[in-house]
């Protein structure tokens, strides 16, 4: 009946139809209807039973119990009905507005003229309802509604009136609930534009307020000065990058202030007693930098109590760590050019003498061996170049999903190894927004995956790899899995697998996994693992997701106001 294709599955019913003066959106009208067809349902049961009951009497004009059985009994079962054609998801709930409206006019006219006119109370309903109808109606449909019901009124005290006392009567009343209907259309009408309105200025300045902290939350992480958050219990909630590395790059995991920086939460503590004191120069011990605090107090039932912006009080000291940086930098460059000639000499010797058909056996194990060691001190030589050279983290917004599955097909087709099984798979089809550096974050997963590889599979089941995304709603936080189906880490190695240099097997620099998680603290994410004989090991790499599911919501609905 009241059925056609909806434009965007699972959200909206049906978007507003430009052009015919609809006052509200689809789903606030569906809302209200579904709410509509609930008292319908209400209000005949409860005629039916006034009339079995007898506090429902008949007129004089149109008498007779089978007429206002049918009546009550079909007005029901229309309810009923209507109850049906609300829960099919393709309902156009604005033809099904007309058609409900139009019928609860038509009966409750009719009921009202049977049941003795305005001594039954019914006008009350027809107010009611003509009402509704110029709420949810185009106003010339409305209107012709409340004249329905104003003509029922009318005619019932004309027609009712002769036929009682000879003569109309009650016409004064009438006219009055006649004019309030029409009045009370006209009124509900206009109430219902006004929220229209007011509700797409609210959606509006919501979306304003989402951009901006969106771009807040941007400018924050890449200011010079450090930001911190802090709350009630002096537990850091939120710190930009300036701020990690003057707390000499402390732990993603470790929150606490007085742990991270004893200064700093003393002078903290000292601006609480005293506001409006000068806070003094502080050197941070974790990193020896000198910093001047300033602290700001948030008023209010928020999360975040104080603001702590962190200036750099040494500038000297800062060119000089960063002359330091740069030298340390070409230094590096120079120490593996050096390297890297020699080494490359050594391994094309290698290489040669291995393709020698008078070389024994003895000689040969002799040549892995240098080739394999070759191989080693290259590897060091990369990771100890990317330490050097890593620039300070350049975060931006991209989706996750799209750009991890990418990689991950990308880290698929780079392997050598035919025999290892890489998966990916995600918990959820909502894309999830981050704020990284993409190369960085690029340069962790490949380590982590370069590590599984080297982990992956044991004497009874093939080598798997397998990355899962899952989005936490709750938290606000995405997380990527990688997991291996090898041995699992010894419970005695697994806290010092993040150190440099420290590694299980002969062929490895130990800096892999070292370099991975600098890179994801630098963007403020954490990089946790877990392992066991049993299952393996997991690398949990935590993100935080920016808000912009929110904000999609409110463009859609925005664009569906624009087009009516």
């Amino acid at each position: 009946m009241a059925s056609s294709n909806s434009r965007h599955a699972g959200k909206d019913p049906r978007p507003p139809r430009a052009g015919l003066g609809y006052p509200l959106t689809a789903a606030l009208t569906a809302r209200i209807v579904k709410y509509l067809i609930i008292f319908r349902l209400i209000i005949s049961s409860s005629l039916i039973f006034a009339f079995n009951f007898g506090s429902l009497v008949q007129g004089d004009l149109l008498s007779g119990p089978t007429l206002a059985g049918t009546a009550l009994g079909s007005y029901l079962v229309l309810a009923a009905y209507f109850v049906y054609e609300a829960r099919k998801p393709e309902t156009d709930f604005y033809l099904l507005a007309r058609i409900t409206l139009a019928v609860d006019i038509g009966f409750l006219g009719l009921m009202f003229i049977i049941f003795g006119g305005l001594g039954s109370g019914l006008a009350l309903l027809l107010v009611f309802i003509t009402a509704c109808a110029a709420i949810l109606l185009p106003l010339r449909v409305a209107l012709f509604l409340a004249s329905m019901a104003a003509l029922a009124i009318i005619c019932e005290a004309i027609f009712g009136g002769v036929f009682r006392s000879g003569q109309p009567d009650n016409l004064i009343r009438s006219g009055l609930y006649c004019l309030t209907i029409l009045i009370t259309a006209v009124l509900a009408h206009l109430l219902a534009y006004s929220v229209r309105d007011y509700r797409l200025i609210a959606e509006r300045q919501q979306q304003t307020l989402t951009r901006l902290e969106q771009i807040n939350e941007l400018i924050i992480r890449r200011m010079r000065s450090g930001v911190l958050a802090v709350d009630a219990q002096s537990e850091i909630q939120m710190m930009n990058e300036s701020a990690w590395f003057l707390l000499g790059s402390p732990p993603a995991l470790e929150r606490e202030l007085p742990e991270i920086s004893s200064e700093l939460y003393q002078a903290m503590i000292d601006w609480r007693e005293n506001p409006t004191a000068d806070t003094p120069a502080l050197t941070l011990q974790a990193s020896q930098a000198q910093v001047v605090p300033k602290f700001v107090s948030l008023p209010g039932d928020r999360d975040i109590r104080v603001l702590i912006f962190l200036e750099d009080n040494d500038v000297v000291a800062q060119r000089a760590l960063e002359l330091s940086a740069n030298s340390l930098a070409k230094l590096s460059g120079s120490i593996a050019h050096e390297i890297r000639n020699p080494l490359s000499a050594v391994s094309h010797a290698a290489q040669l003498l291995a393709e020698s058909e008078q070389i024994s056996d003895q000689d040969m194990r002799l040549l892995d061996i240098i080739q394999n060691q070759s191989r080693r001190m290259n590897g060091i030589v990369e990771n100890i170049l990317q330490l050097s050279r890593r620039e300070k983290s350049r975060p931006e917004m991209f989706e996750l999903n799209d750009w991890l599955e990418q990689t991950v097909e990308e880290f698929d087709q780079s392997l050598a190894r035919e025999d290892i099984e890489l998966v990916f798979s995600a918990s959820q089809e909502e894309p999830s927004t981050v704020m990284f550096d993409r190369s960085q974050l690029h340069q962790a997963l490949w380590k982590l995956l370069d590590n599984a590889v080297e982990h992956a599979g044991r004497e009874d089941r093939a080598p798997r790899i397998t990355v899962h995304l899952n989005r936490q709603v709750d938290t606000g936080y995405a997380v990527i899995t990688v997991e291996d189906n090898g041995a699992g880490i010894p419970e005695d190695r697994i806290g010092n697998i993040f150190e440099p240099f420290y590694t299980t097997r002969q062929q490895g620099s130990g800096l892999g996994l070292y370099v991975a998680r600098q890179l994801c603290e630098a963007n403020q994410a954490e990089l946790t693992v877990d392992s066991s004989a049993q299952q393996g090991t997991r690398f949990h790499l935590r993100l935080a997701t920016t808000k912009n599911h929110a904000k999609d919501q409110l463009e859609d609905a925005l664009e569906e106001q624009q087009e009516s």
